[in-house]
């Protein structure tokens, strides 16, 4: 139930992102990144593992999902990365009101700069100093407003993730060198 749930909130996240946010005319070009701020939504609640492949699954959509215009597999690695680095966060020591959005600030801010990178890496030629300057402060700065919408809905499904919802396969009989008959 947890796992359909958890991938019912990225798809409509990445439904909501791809055919009606991004299709909003806001200024300077941005948009805010759901997807994101739910993928640190679910990361928060997940192990390291379970963050990554949120964060995977969320970016390989949006790679595919038209109307793309960049190479497929950038949004992956980045969301890959931010829910992994989200996932590592231990909230149980010291619990914080704060540390969810300073969580998704980061979030936010390393997959904006990091698509960017990847993009100018990859020889993107929209990627420029201004998406340095302007783009990515625009989009951090119109992201960040609607984390206090976004992560007080998934906290309920914060809570209710365990950490053994990311399926360990060190266990399975496959994992130790061949199948066991």
């Amino acid at each position: 139930m947890r796992g359909t749930t958890t991938v019912l909130l990225l798809v409509l996240g990445v439904l909501l992102q791809a055919a009606v946010v991004n299709r909003i005319p806001l200024p300077w070009g941005s948009a805010p990144d759901l997807v994101t701020l739910i993928v640190v939504a679910v990361a928060l609640g997940a192990t390291p593992l379970g963050g990554a492949v949120a964060g995977f699954g969320a970016g390989l959509a949006l790679d595919i999902l038209p109307p793309a215009d960049h190479e497929i597999g950038r949004y992956a690695l980045v969301l890959c990365l931010a829910g992994y680095v989200v996932g590592k966060l231990d909230d149980s020591t010291r619990p914080s009101r704060a540390r969810p959005y300073l969580a998704a600030f980061v979030a936010v801010a390393g997959v904006e700069l990091g698509f960017a990178a990847l993009g100018l890496v990859l020889g993107d030629p929209r990627v420029g100093g201004t998406t340095f300057l302007v783009d990515i402060p625009v989009s951090v700065a119109m992201t960040m407003p609607l984390s206090p919408l976004i992560l007080p809905l998934t906290r309920p499904l914060r809570r209710s993730l365990t950490s053994t919802d990311a399926i360990d396969i060190s266990h399975t009989s496959w994992a130790g060198g061949g199948v066991r008959l």
